[in-house]
């Protein structure tokens, strides 16, 4: 069972034809959707490879907390440990895509309030195939919660993959390298790589991040693919050339990619094809959560790139 604690939120997908819209101004949209994001993406992106999986975590008795709820267990995701707090309202991410699929974001924190781990989440982590979490925390209370989830996982020797995104301007994000210290996969992107150890080289920064702590560090480049770093080894891959429609929820995809080649036991150039195939599937669809790509979408990417999906992918169901 992978676990799943993060923000677990609800996305709100907007298409737009273009930036910026002016007060005012009527743009009609061809494309809306409102499920799932967050965690949650990489939760359901886990599930499409055939992953089990368990979300931990907080969210609203609202219509939104519900919203969140039934689309991760539509997916086959294990929700039973979702808390949900009375009169707490859930975070949404307003998610405004251009027709170049670029996003913009509006994020509404919500009230959420639990500070500390619950007893079944200690048990569901203790009792994991790995963990997942990332470093988007609405109150410090998240933030102090995710180093006690991954240095509790890492004291059972349960795999602990953490993805640190852009942080919370809100809050000292220092708690990040704390973090990194006790993951045993680290997934960012480039400048969010920079960010924390000041090299502009993908090169440069993932050999800087490595020593932190994490035995395999991933560096999402983007339209330019991906570095994959253990140790002296390294591979960098280029991105397969595809139309872009929407690149929200690539990096997201690209983690659940991460997670199941790592589990799986692939070496460092078959992982890096298999990432950059699922980021790539992803930026051809519109949308997150439910949005994610589905391992035909991958299996397509591979076929394109000349990559073989049998070396990397499990079987099709059915």
């Amino acid at each position: 069972m992978i676990v799943v604690f993060g923000d677990l939120l609800a996305d709100l997908s907007i298409r737009l034809e273009s930036f910026p819209l002016e007060a005012g101004e009527m743009q009609r949209s061809p494309f809306v959707d409102l499920g799932p994001g967050g965690a949650g993406n990489v939760a359901i992106g886990c599930r499409r490879f055939g992953l089990e999986v368990s979300c931990i975590g907080e969210i609203g008795d609202d219509e939104l907390g519900e919203i969140v709820r039934r689309g991760l267990a539509a997916e086959g995701i294990d929700v039973r440990h979702l808390a949900v707090s009375p009169g707490a309202r859930t975070p949404l991410a307003g998610v405004l895509v251009d027709e170049a699929g670029e996003p913009a974001y509006i994020g509404f924190p919500g009230t959420l309030r639990i500070g500390s781990l619950r007893k079944d989440w200690d048990l569901a982590i203790e009792s994991a195939q790995a963990v997942f979490t990332d470093g988007w925390a609405e109150h410090e209370g998240v933030a102090r919660m995710v180093l006690d989830l991954l240095r509790r996982a890492r004291r059972k020797g349960v795999p602990t993959f953490f993805d640190p995104g852009p942080g919370n301007p809100a809050l000292d994000n220092k708690w990040h390298r704390d973090a990194i210290g006790e993951s045993r996969v680290l997934l960012l992107n480039r400048e969010e790589a920079g960010r924390l150890t000041g090299f502009d080289s993908p090169r440069e920064s993932a050999e800087a991040l490595g020593k932190m702590g994490p035995e395999l560090v991933i560096v999402k480049l983007g339209a330019d693919g991906c570095r994959v770093h253990r140790g002296a080894e390294s591979v960098e891959l280029s991105a397969v050339p595809v139309p872009v429609v929407d690149t929200t929820g690539a990096g997201d995809s690209l983690d659940a990619a991460v997670i199941y080649g790592y589990l799986s036991g692939m070496e460092l150039q078959s992982l890096a094809v298999l990432a950059n195939a699922a980021g790539a599937a992803k930026v051809q669809k519109r949308g997150t959560g439910r949005n994610v790509p589905t391992l035909a979408d991958i299996r397509a990417v591979l076929k394109r790139s000349g990559a073989d999906p049998e070396a990397v992918l499990p079987e099709l169901p059915g």
